[in-house]
C-alpha cells in the first residue's frame, strides 16, 4: 500500500465516524418531562361571616274590615351567621335585620275611612342547610320572622310587631377565600295583630315575597 493510498483510507474513517458522533451530541436520549396538573380550588365554607344586603319585597295585607291591599318597596340590611361543613353538606344558623321601604294603602269600608301601612323594621332567626358545589354554594333556609309595622286610619294611627315564619333559598358563589356574593328569594308570611285607633280598631295580618342580593366577608 502506498502513502496515498494509506492517507484516503484514514480520510474515509474519520469522515464516517464523525456524523454518528455529532448526531448523538446533538440529540441526547433525555426522557421526557410530564406535566404537573394543579389540583382544583377547595373552598372552605364552615365559619363565621357577616354581610350586606339589598333588595325588593312585594307584600299583601289583609284587614278585618275587608280591605285587602298589596304594597312593594326597597328593603336593605345586614346580616351574619356560622356555618358548619361535612363533606358537601354545609349547615348553620343566621340571623338578619334590615330597614324597609315598602308602603301600601287601601280604603276601610266600615269607617269610610283610607288605611295606610308601613313597614318599619324586620328582621330573621332561621337555620341553613346546602349543597356545595365549588365555588357555589346551594342552601334552604327558614326559621322565624319578625316585623314591625305602622298602621294608619284616616289621621290616627298604631303601631305593632307581627310575628311569623320565613322560607326561602338561593345560591352562594366564592370571590375570593374570605369574599362571597349571595342570590335569596324569601316567603314570609306574618300573623294578625289588632290596631288601636281610639273610637275604632282593626286586625292585620300579611305575607310578603322578597328578592336579595348581599355580599358577605368571612372570618
Amino acid at each position: 500500500m502506498t502513502r496515498l493510498q494509506g492517507s484516503i483510507l484514514v480520510a474515509l474513517a474519520l469522515f464516517g465516524a464523525t456524523p454518528a458522533w455529532a448526531a448523538d451530541a446533538v440529540t441526547p436520549d433525555v426522557a421526557p418531562i410530564a406535566p404537573i396538573e394543579g389540583a382544583a380550588p377547595i373552598y372552605i365554607w364552615s365559619g363565621a361571616y357577616a354581610g350586606a344586603f339589598v333588595g325588593y319585597n312585594r307584600a299583601n295585607f289583609d284587614q278585618s274590615a275587608g280591605a285587602s291591599f298589596d304594597g312593594e318597596g326597597i328593603v336593605g340590611g345586614a346580616y351574619g351567621g356560622f356555618n358548619v361543613q361535612n363533606d358537601r353538606i354545609v349547615y348553620g344558623i343566621e340571623a338578619d335585620l334590615g330597614a324597609s321601604g315598602v308602603e301600601a294603602g287601601g280604603f276601610d269600608r266600615r269607617v269610610g275611612l283610607p288605611v295606610e301601612t308601613d313597614t318599619n323594621v324586620f328582621g330573621s332567626l332561621r337555620g341553613r342547610v346546602g349543597v356545595a358545589a365549588d365555588p357555589f354554594l346551594v342552601f334552604a333556609t327558614a326559621g322565624v320572622a319578625a316585623s314591625d309595622q305602622t298602621l294608619k286610619l284616616g289621621p290616627a294611627e298604631d303601631s305593632n310587631t307581627h310575628v311569623g315564619y320565613t322560607v326561602g333559598a338561593g345560591v352562594e358563589a366564592k370571590v375570593t377565600d374570605s369574599i362571597d356574593t349571595r342570590l335569596e328569594y324569601r316567603y314570609s308570611d306574618f300573623g294578625s295583630k289588632t290596631y288601636d285607633f281610639g273610637a275604632a280598631s282593626t286586625s292585620s295580618g300579611f305575607d310578603e315575597h322578597s328578592i336579595r342580593a348581599g355580599i358577605a366577608l368571612k372570618f
